[in-house]
């Protein structure tokens, strides 16, 4: 049976909306707070061989936020449950899918892993924004070589992820940013 593991749901959030949209996909709901931050996801969704924890760390403000991970899923299943919570106005912006790897760490774990990949992910598309800009003005203006030097080691950095730290990709923005807008104005 699909299962859905939710954490740390406002109370701005519909339950009782999403609880009849599981009832409706046969999704059984399993409800995790913040007290439960440090149990493994095996033990939360309830598989075999995962016990309770009793250990406990320190809360961290940067992990209060909503979550949901889908266990059992078929694939097309899992589009059909995310399209009706979509149109139903119950996204929640925290999400993964249970893996093998996943079920064996903790909750916390996975909260910060889901955040960091969350972060990362908004910046490449901010990246690939500009980049896309930054083509935009070289077709207009032609080439800029400072611009196009800092694609061409900012491309390099990125075709190796095994060295991706979100901080130089950070640092990578804001030279990029600062490149296209000088680009922009000196064409303006």
């Amino acid at each position: 049976m699909a299962k859905v593991l939710l954490y740390n749901i406002k109370e701005d959030y519909d339950l009782e909306k999403f609880e009849i949209l599981a009832i409706k996909n046969k999704v059984q709901i399993v409800r995790a707070e913040k007290e439960d931050i440090d149990q493994y996801v095996g033990y939360l969704v309830g598989h075999e061989g995962y016990e309770k924890i009793d250990e406990k760390l320190e809360e961290d403000p940067s992990l209060d936020f909503p979550f949901i991970l889908f266990e059992n899923f078929e694939r097309d299943q899992l589009f059909s449950f995310l399209d009706e919570m979509r149109q139903a106005g119950l996204a929640i912006q925290h999400k993964a899918g249970e893996t093998e790897n996943n079920v064996k760490w903790t909750l916390r774990e996975l909260l910060t892993e889901n955040d960091r990949e969350g972060k990362m992910m908004g910046l490449i598309h901010r990246i690939n924004a500009l980049v896309e800009r930054a083509s935009i003005l070289k077709d207009q203006y032609g080439a800029d070589e400072k611009l196009a030097k800092l694609i061409d080691e900012m491309q390099a950095y990125f075709d190796d992820s095994s060295l991706f730290e979100l901080e130089v990709a950070k640092d990578y923005y804001e030279k990029l940013a600062e490149e296209v807008k000088r680009v922009e104005n000196e064409n303006n």
